[in-house]
């Protein structure tokens, strides 16, 4: 990203706003040297998957909790997130977590728990990552918005391609880096297939994310679409997927309705 200085500040503040919280990556050890970790001036520490195996084992049971059935195996946690990737962490104390998934965990107050979780794998296009995995147990902090941003940074991504559902609350937080282009449909399909959709955010201006990470970047929205029109939904991936220009703009959905512009500049 250029211009991250006042990204740079929201961050900090969003530190200083929850002390406890600190910023890790987990994966293979080989990957340390690749990662950027100060992103945008931050200190991050990366921990190799094959030294902690406890932090592994506590990221996939979240995981799965999150998720239920479609939450990620052992082996492509293993094969597919730490062998080629890395795992951005928020780290805490589990008296921070929502008190289910502390619950679930077994921990006492002080014990060292992962409050927000996010992993983008490395695609072969260069500079694009693919959006995976995004857990928050933080809530009301903003953590959510925090991890991704963060973790995209130690990774060095110039784009972002990821996976959402239009009645989904995380559409807010995505839309929390920018307005979202429309891609299209799932490559391959997906479980909740009618209700899915590839969205695109460019992270090359670090002035714009900040921005968005405020609510301050307002961009006119032409059309609200209900999130339970399947059928005028899935015309706009249509429209998208036959190239033209098409946005969430933030926030992404309100009321019930996606925010849809065909014009951002």
């Amino acid at each position: 990203m250029r211009d991250t200085e006042a990204l740079t500040r929201q961050a900090e503040a969003f530190f200083s706003a929850h002390p406890g919280v600190s910023l890790l990556a987990l994966g293979a050890g080989e990957h340390a040297e690749s990662m950027d970790l100060s992103p945008l001036g931050l200190p991050a520490t990366y921990l190799p998957a094959e030294r902690n195996l406890s932090l592994a084992a506590q990221y996939l049971a979240l995981n799965q909790f999150a998720f239920g059935g479609i939450g990620v195996p052992r082996w492509v946690l293993s094969d597919l997130y730490l062998m080629p990737g890395a795992i951005g962490l928020l780290r805490c104390p589990a008296r921070m977590l929502k008190p289910e998934a502390r619950a679930h965990l077994g921990l006492e107050d002080e014990d060292p728990a992962i409050g927000a979780a996010y992993y983008a794998a490395p695609s072969v296009t260069p500079g694009l990552f693919i959006g995976v995995s995004l857990l928050s147990f933080l809530p009301g902090t903003g953590a959510g918005a925090w991890v991704k941003t963060l973790t995209l940074s130690m990774l060095r991504a110039k784009r972002l391609r990821g996976v959402a559902q239009w009645d989904n609350p995380s559409v807010r937080v995505h839309s929390r880096l920018g307005p979202l282009r429309l891609v299209g449909r799932v490559p391959g399909g997906h479980e909740y297939g009618e209700r899915t959709f590839v969205y695109e955010t460019d992270l090359s201006d670090g002035a714009r994310v900040a921005e968005a990470m405020a609510r301050r970047l307002s961009l006119p929205h032409s059309r609200r679409i209900a999130v339970t029109d399947l059928a005028e939904l899935s015309e706009l991936l249509d429209r998208a997927e036959a190239g033209e220009q098409l946005y969430l703009v933030p926030p992404g959905v309100q009321d019930g309705h996606v925010l849809v512009s065909e014009d951002v500049t």
